[in-house]
């Protein structure tokens, strides 16, 4: 299990945002092996105001082969290729290239492992995501909890079958490959990951939310607010408590990144 908390300082254009206080969390859960991976770009302030502040998180896929050295590769991969990112490239376009240029480099060296893929990217213009597979991105403002990420799992698909007209809801959330996964680090093919191409701009308290489904799927929308309205600094412990607590037999690993803004 891994907790840290630090404070990174960011003047945000057109708010009043200047510091971000950044907790996580990760814990193994029940299971015997733990394939969740995360990091952070360095909090100094003079890397901060070159390339902006970075948070990734990786959730190796259980049901493929070396998951925790697929989440780890995302996860070193992504924030080495923040360090060299030439600020010429919009953000938007760097992170999607960088997710399509860890895939084409991770399949290319035979890895039979998978990954989801989340990352924020902080910056003085706002704030970048993207994300891939199954580990979403939160906003909570103003006690209302927003998912900014879509999964890319089978349910998506089968969801848009429902609004066609092709197939029920009952027969989309009754599908038992719904839950599978269709893009992620390691899919031979098109991943074409999900991201905002216009900064978000973070309102004073705002909090954002990167997690493994180890978090959503032990507790609902209810306990996440609970999480996130918890006091500065208490968060990810609340968070690793409320899981934990739930009792579940087979627990997943899960991870949490917390950024609020104030």
């Amino acid at each position: 299990m891994e907790n840290n908390n630090f404070f990174v300082h960011l003047n945000i254009q057109n708010s009043s945002i200047e510091k971000i206080m950044v907790e996580s969390i990760s814990c193994q859960g029940t299971r015997p092996y733990q394939e969740d991976s995360f990091g952070f770009s360095s909090p100094d302030k003079n890397a901060v105001e070159k390339y902006g502040f970075s948070a990734v998180l990786g959730d190796g896929m259980g049901g493929l082969s070396d998951g925790s050295l697929a989440s780890g590769s995302f996860v070193s991969s992504m924030l080495e290729m923040h360090r060299s990112w030439d600020r010429s490239q919009p953000a938007h376009i760097f992170l999607k290239q960088a997710f399509r240029t860890i895939n084409e480099r991770f399949t290319a060296s035979g890895a039979k492992g998978g990954t989801t893929a989340a990352a924020v990217l902080c910056l003085a213009s706002g704030i970048y995501w993207c994300s891939l597979g199954d580990s979403r991105i939160y906003l909570f403002r103003n006690g209302i909890l927003t998912a900014l990420s879509e999964d890319t799992d089978h349910l998506n698909s089968l969801l848009c079958s429902v609004i066609n007209g092709k197939i029920t809801v009952e027969q989309a959330f009754s599908n038992p490959k719904k839950d599978s996964l269709e893009r992620y680090i390691g899919y031979r093919g098109d991943i074409s990951p999900d991201g905002n191409i216009r900064p978000l701009i973070p309102l004073k308290d705002d909090r954002l939310l990167i997690c493994s489904d180890g978090v959503y799927n032990a507790l609902s929308n209810k306990g996440i607010c609970s999480v996130m309205s918890a006091p500065s600094g208490k968060r990810a412990e609340k968070l690793k408590e409320m899981v934990l607590g739930g009792g579940f037999a087979n627990q997943d690993n899960f991870t949490a990144l917390i950024l609020c803004f104030s």
